[in-house]
């Protein structure tokens, strides 16, 4: 086992961004199983369910069940893995995405290949998957599926195709016009028209988050849509974000960018605000279609943590947040900043880290500073985070990084 010892240390030579995160970090509750990775070279993608989970990396694809071990798998549909872009995992059906070569879905040991010259995807672009479950989502189970230029829903037994300028947001909810009943449009939005959710969100769809009553997509150009099963709200942050993943919960979204962290509260409904309280709200603007009402879409977006790094990990287990960050080494200017005695503070320096931030939704509650633990070089993984997968009951976490793919367990 690899202990983090100089991780409860500030050391004088480093910024005062991390000096500042030093003090904040806990001790570590996680730790390396063996000596190294346990898959060599760069992940691709990872996903999991369960103690069944899922890799690639420039080998090929791997997977690994149980306290079996990990194995190595064909994959038909694939040319190179350098292609490969995301997966998922469901009721042991392994997704897996491509960028230029389609949708590939292993069931029984069999896969089955999804592209757009044979129906069910828009493009052979697939950047995104989500899975919509029983409970979650619009209307029971579900395959999302983002590509360059729109969306693929399997239900019931067949694929449904939206893209701009056709069938688009509007029509995932099922409903058309522009909603009736009392009018209520808070600040920042606007009701759409029909036609206008083409022009207000628009492909590559990078990215697709799935929970109770609703379905969040976010792509490339600072735009989220999230569809519920009566209405559509588009909404466009300030900046130039990419979003690269999505925790959805009952009101609050957590999005992954690579400008950081962001936590979406609905207003009035979820208490409090990240620390510290007096960095100003991400602005932002949206378009409501389907509905007149607009308090189910006005999320408050901050950013959680004192780290701009774009986030090329994020895992969520109940109150507990795992987040990986990677930094290109440059300061990324971002609209998000504090505000003190009416002036801007400094730019915030990127840093890469991986992050658990357990319990953050009670430090948002209660307004206080964020408390978490970080993992990196001193718990002996290497090269920079590229993906995370954290298990459901809390035991094990995978962190698959540009030199390979490292096991935590709980002490």
């Amino acid at each position: 086992m690899v202990r983090a010892f100089f991780r409860q240390l500030c050391l004088p030579f480093l910024s005062a961004t991390v000096l500042f995160a030093c003090a904040a970090t806990l001790p570590p509750t996680y730790e390396t199983a063996g000596s190294g990775p346990v898959l060599e070279g760069p992940v691709r993608a990872l996903a999991g369910e369960g103690d069944l989970v899922a890799a690639v990396n420039n080998d090929g694809f791997f997977v690994k069940e149980g306290d079996s071990p990990w194995s190595a798998r064909e994959v038909p549909g694939i040319s190179k893995w350098s292609l490969v872009t995301c997966l998922a995992v469901k009721e042991g059906i392994i997704y897996l995405g491509s960028d230029g070569e389609g949708l590939q879905i292993l069931s029984d040991g069999i896969w089955e290949v999804k592209t757009s010259r044979y129906g069910g995807l828009p493009d052979d672009g697939v950047l995104s998957i989500a899975l919509e479950g029983r409970e979650e989502g619009l209307q029971g189970e579900a395959v999302w599926v983002g590509t360059r230029e729109g969306v693929s829903v399997y239900r019931d037994g067949r694929w449904a195709v939206f893209r701009p300028d056709d069938d688009w947001l509007v029509a995932m909810t099922g409903k058309t016009g522009s909603g009736a009943g009392k009018v209520y449009v808070g600040p920042g939005f606007k009701l759409g028209k029909r036609g206008e959710d083409s022009d207000r969100f628009r492909p590559p769809v990078s990215v697709i988050g799935v929970g109770p009553g609703r379905v969040v997509l976010g792509n490339w150009n600072s735009g989220l849509a999230v569809v519920t099963e009566n209405a559509v709200a588009a909404l466009n942050l300030e900046g130039e974000l990419r979003f690269t993943h999505l925790a959805v919960d009952k009101d609050v979204i957590w999005a992954g960018t690579d400008g950081g962290l962001l936590w979406g509260g609905i207003k009035e409904r979820t208490e409090g605000k990240p620390w510290p309280t007096n960095r100003a709200y991400h602005n932002w603007s949206g378009t409501l279609f389907g509905s007149r009402d607009t308090r189910d879409f006005e999320y408050r977006w901050k950013l959680v943590g004192y780290n701009t790094a774009e986030v090329v990990g994020l895992g969520k287990r109940e109150l507990d947040i795992w987040v990986a960050h990677r930094s290109s080494g440059r300061n990324r200017k971002t609209p998000i900043y504090e505000r003190e005695g009416g002036r801007e503070l400094k730019d915030i320096d990127p840093t890469t880290d991986i992050r658990l931030y357990a319990n953050a939704q009670e430090y948002i509650t209660r307004k206080q500073k964020f408390q978490y633990e970080s993992y990196g070089l001193g718990d002996g993984i290497k090269g920079e985070p590229s993906a995370l997968y954290a298990s459901p009951d809390g035991r094990k976490v995978w962190i698959g990084t540009s030199k390979g793919l490292w096991e935590l367990e709980t002490y």
